[in-house]
């Protein structure tokens, strides 16, 4: 599918799509919990990922309104696992299924399966599980377990190991500690640490050092998943862009993508944000030229990406090397579409430097498969006509995306 978006005045209220990664971390809980309720979660494709490995391992649930009940498992059951796009449900069930004594094969779609995991695994295997895969652990991948608690040391490419090994230590026999010597996307192990907080389970923090009982269990009872933050950037992005838009139900919570708002306050947008009605209003803006570093909240880099290019100045994205090992190489990705609608870039190993100052945007641009690509770039059309190629995926983490943008007043056309 293909989407035009042309030029807009955009004005209205929207409501924003519930966390992804709350969703995920609380799917996970409940399914290692006696008895769970998991309240107005994301539905999207790759939640969907994580449901299907919830039940493979021996969960069951019932969808009941806006609520997903479940009954869940205290053993861990291995087998045959396709976690499609969902990197978040590949990594963290990678420790989860080192707690069992069944082989498990782990596997994904295309881009899942370019994705490395080899910190991860040598970890878990320094901890007692079996693994088969190539020199990086890509998908496909065969671990086993059963791992026991102990030292670890890990220098991680993503959080998303860290979050693995923090779910799956509460569970294996023998107390552990965890020293974290370097990662990335920190805020999401905040997400993880909030998630296993409300599911009873005890682990002491000292700065990176992360000290975990064993043989716990999950008592996770309800839970309620706050707005997405990284969505709600793009609808922020469309007010500052075209008009004015009113984020509802955006309640403060662990997320880092937060920081999308005194992002645009430093860019100088016209951004307020009542935390105590969660309500975010954004209103047309000229914005300037940022240097943004994006060690911590990468999945907001396709968003910043685009708003500098409408800044005057010339703005530079930096520490976003783990971009390169995303759904796509996301910065190549970005510099090409950037370059496709006639904006000079600077394509660097940890980033990009964009020199902004274009108001209008007419041309062609592609997903490349990615659904963060496909949802900040289409935003460019607000300003002229752009066609994004692709679009189809914006179901993994924001299926109402387009219809949204309409409500809005957004003119939007869906070819195929």
């Amino acid at each position: 599918m293909d989407a035009i978006v042309e030029r807009s005045e955009v004005l209205g209220s929207v409501n924003v799509p519930p966390s992804k990664s709350y969703t995920h971390r609380a799917f996970i809980s409940a399914s290692l919990s006696k008895k769970a309720v998991v309240s107005k979660p994301l539905i999207s494709g790759d939640t969907i990922s994580t449901l299907r490995a919830c039940k493979r391992i021996g969960a069951r649930f019932e969808k009941v309104d806006s609520e997903f009940r479940f009954v869940g498992t205290k053993k861990v059951e291995g087998g045959y696992f396709n976690f499609e796009n969902s990197g978040t449900t590949l990594r963290i069930f990678t420790g989860l299924l080192s707690l069992s004594s069944m082989k498990s094969v782990l596997d994904g779609d295309k881009s899942l399966r370019t994705r490395p995991n080899k910190e991860l695994v040598l970890a878990l295997m320094k901890l007692g599980a079996y693994a088969k895969g190539d020199d990086l652990f890509r998908a496909p991948f065969v671990i086993k377990g059963v791992i026991k608690g102990g030292e670890i040391e890990i220098s991680a490419q993503s959080s998303q190991f860290i979050s693995s090994l923090l779910y799956s230590l509460p569970i294996a026999k023998g107390d552990s500690e965890l020293k974290v010597v370097s990662t990335k996307s920190r805020p999401y192990i905040e997400v993880t640490l909030d998630v296993l907080e409300r599911s009873g389970v005890k682990v002491e923090r000292e700065g990176d050092l992360f000290f975990i009982p064993g043989e716990q269990e999950f008592n996770l009872r309800h839970i309620e998943v706050p707005a997405d933050f990284s969505s709600a950037s793009y609808m922020i992005a469309a007010g500052v862009l075209a008009g004015e838009v009113r984020i509802l139900n955006a309640f403060d919570s662990r997320q880092g993508d937060k920081r999308i708002v005194e992002v645009l306050k430093e860019m100088g947008a016209d951004v307020k944000w009542d935390k105590d009605s969660g309500l975010i209003v954004a209103k047309k803006s000229d914005l300037s030229a940022i240097d943004f570093d994006a060690r911590d909240t990468p999945d907001l880099v396709p968003t910043i990406a685009v708003l500098c290019a409408t800044a005057d100045g010339v703005s530079e994205i930096y520490n976003a090397e783990h971009l390169r090992i995303k759904e796509i190489d996301r910065i190549a990705g970005i510099a090409k579409n950037l370059r496709a609608l006639g904006v000079e870039v600077e394509e660097k190993k940890d980033g990009i430097k964009i020199y902004g100052g274009k108001k209008s945007f007419h041309g062609v641009v592609d997903s490349f498969g990615d659904h963060r690509m496909a949802l900040a770039f289409s935003l460019l059309g607000l300003l002229g006509e752009v066609r994004c190629k692709n679009c189809e995926v914006v179901s993994i983490s924001y299926p109402s995306f387009f219809e949204d943008l309409t409500k809005i007043g957004t003119k939007v056309r869906l070819l195929g």
